[in-house]
């Protein structure tokens, strides 16, 4: 299937399925995808940037070769490609023996900052996926996401306390992923217990959990 033919195929609503299986057996259609992300500008791209992030999750050692590819959607003003990048990449963390990375450390947590939470969500709640493929990485990563209470996420381009909160929640799931490798349980600790009043029920729940599942 050649760039014109897969351009059509993807405007008639395919099975994805099929196409990611393709994709994964068939290195030229790979390359159209991301031939498609670099040069086509409608919503063509966020098929293809799901069904390489899909990829990325089953056989993230098909995408390693496009690790460049992938870090350039987190420069994206279209925040579907950018979120398929902040995924993608976390789930490459895994096959990353030329430790590429590191390159994009500041810029992929960096976005725990975005002013936008969902931005900053995807990147905090995969962080657990990097952590595990490099746990000399851990102290750091845990330090920012220790941070997330004090940092200001917008709603409709206003400051949202209600976004923070869900934030909050990402935290605990990704601390819950790694808990036991961590160098830094107590600081994971405090901050649980920090959220056992939060106005946000599902967070408070997700807090109780976390202490009587790891509380020392």
């Amino acid at each position: 299937m050649d760039k014109k033919d897969l351009l059509q195929c993807l405007k008639e609503a395919p099975d994805l399925e099929q196409l990611l299986t393709k994709a994964g057996n068939d290195p030229q259609f790979l390359d159209a995808l991301f031939e498609i992300v670099r040069s086509e500008h409608s919503a063509v791209r966020y098929s293809c940037t799901k069904i390489l992030r899909m990829l990325s999750e089953r056989q993230p050692d098909k995408i390693y070769p496009y690790f460049d590819d992938v870090a350039n959607w987190l420069r994206d003003s279209n925040s579907f490609v950018k979120w398929d990048g902040i995924l993608t990449l976390a789930n490459l963390a895994s096959v990353d023996a030329q430790r590429r990375f590191a390159s994009v450390y500041e810029e992929y947590f960096g976005l725990i900052r975005d002013s936008k939470m969902v931005t900053a969500a995807n990147a905090a709640g995969n962080a657990w996926k990097i952590v595990q493929a490099v746990p000399e990485w851990e102290s750091d990563i845990t330090r920012r996401l220790l941070e997330v209470p004090q940092i200001v996420y917008l709603h409709h381009g206003e400051p949202s306390a209600e976004c923070n909160r869900v934030m909050c929640g990402h935290v605990l799931d990704c601390f819950d992923h790694y808990f036991d490798l961590s160098k830094n349980q107590q600081a994971m600790i405090c901050f649980a217990r920090s959220q056992l009043n939060s106005s946000r029920k599902s967070v408070a729940k997700k807090a109780a959990r976390f202490l009587k599942k790891h509380e020392i």
